[in-house]
């Protein structure tokens, strides 16, 4: 690792998520169900993985359609 550099988990939790989209608990977790949204299930915990959130958002056109 670079001195002076910190390295971003590549594993984000749904409050991170919700955070970085500015998306309500309720809008993230429906877009889990309909599989809109990249992430990963252990459980009842639900994982995302910051690379493919940011594929994610770059993949989205414009309109909110793909």
């Amino acid at each position: 690792m670079m001195a002076g550099r910190q390295e971003k988990n590549p594993v984000m939790r749904a409050d991170e998520v919700r955070q970085f989209l500015k998306i309500g608990k309720n809008t993230l977790y429906l877009w889990c169900e309909q599989d809109i949204i990249p992430h990963k299930r252990i459980g009842r915990l639900i994982f995302f993985l910051r690379e493919e959130i940011l594929d994610f958002l770059k993949n989205k056109k414009e309109g909110g359609k793909q």
